[in-house]
């Protein structure tokens, strides 16, 4: 297989169509098409399927496609760190995290890192928790903060690194917001936002209303936590949440109410595998618990 199929590959997905394709591969359409044909002969896998002119890909392509990326990308960074080796400076420190992270926690805490660090390139990317860990067992980070799971790849190093308390997030003059406290029981009396099926806080939350005996029912999903608590914000319902999360919101907006019975939310550091800490990690992820704690207090309990 060689990497002129692959970027073909990536090129039809991103543009839907192998006219675009072609146009930004530099290649005419029948030499897309076989390009196209022939990683599929060669893999004997249906990659696409047509839908209203347009090519999508099969739920094969779309496995294959998460794999090719990962490739892919490994190759576009190639020339970025040839450039670091020729010039003999540091690294880039390579960091990703998920979004409900990202702002609330990753951004403070790399502003107190560079402030010690005044040299080191870093480097920041926001994935959902699908596609950390398989990143991370690629190598394609030094480190990345996410939500405790059970570890699909082995080789990848997970490390506590603090839990709280799940919070009852509601709009400011709901009636939730009288309590002290909220129960499943008393949330599925009103309008409930919850991550989409298959997504870590989903399952999270699903447990939580499992393990009262309360069936969870909600009136909206969504793919983003950040966008539950702006939608919590502008009134459409309450959810559950982390108070590092709701931080990403104008407190003005809503409040925040303990679950009860509580329910701890873990979250943890991963690294990949091989993985040898430098002091450059050393000082980030110190700089990761400083801003924890800047920003919880006593609501954080540091686990590594």
């Amino acid at each position: 297989m060689n990497i002129k199929k692959l970027r073909c590959f990536r090129a039809v997905v991103i543009h839907g169509s192998l006219v675009s394709a072609a146009s930004v591969m530099n290649l005419s359409q029948p030499a897309t098409s076989r390009l196209i044909s022939t990683l599929e002969d060669e893999l004997k896998l249906k990659l696409f399927k047509r839908e209203k002119r347009r090519l999508v890909l099969t739920q094969e392509g779309k496995q294959f496609y998460q794999e090719a990326e990962k490739i892919l990308a490994n190759l576009d960074d190639l020339p970025r760190i040839v450039q670091e080796i020729k010039a003999g400076g540091q690294r880039t420190l390579r960091i990703v995290a998920l979004a409900r992270l990202a702002g609330s926690l990753v951004s403070p805490a790399l502003a107190r890192f560079a402030r010690a660090h005044l040299d080191q390139p870093f480097s920041v990317d926001v994935r959902g928790h699908r596609d950390i860990e398989q990143w991370v067992a690629g190598r394609h980070y030094d480190i990345a903060v996410a939500l405790t799971r059970p570890c699909n790849h082995p080789s990848v190093i997970q490390r506590p690194f603090f839990d709280t308390d799940a919070m009852v997030m509601v709009p400011k003059g709901h009636p939730l917001e009288a309590l002290r406290s909220v129960t499943p029981a008393q949330m599925i009396r009103h309008d409930i936002i919850a991550l989409a099926s298959g997504r870590r806080p989903r399952f999270q939350m699903e447990d939580i209303f499992q393990r009262a005996g309360v069936p969870l029912r909600c009136k909206i999903e969504t793919t983003s936590t950040a966008l539950a608590c702006q939608m919590v914000g502008d009134g459409l319902g309450i959810t559950i949440i982390d108070r590092l999360a709701a931080l990403a919101v104008d407190p003005k907006r809503f409040s925040l109410r303990p679950l009860r019975p509580a329910y701890r939310l873990e979250f943890v550091l991963l690294f990949p595998p091989d993985f040898e800490e430098t002091p450059v990690i050393t000082a980030l992820i110190a700089c990761l618990r400083d801003q924890v704690r800047a920003s919880l207090g006593a609501h954080a309990t540091m686990t590594g």
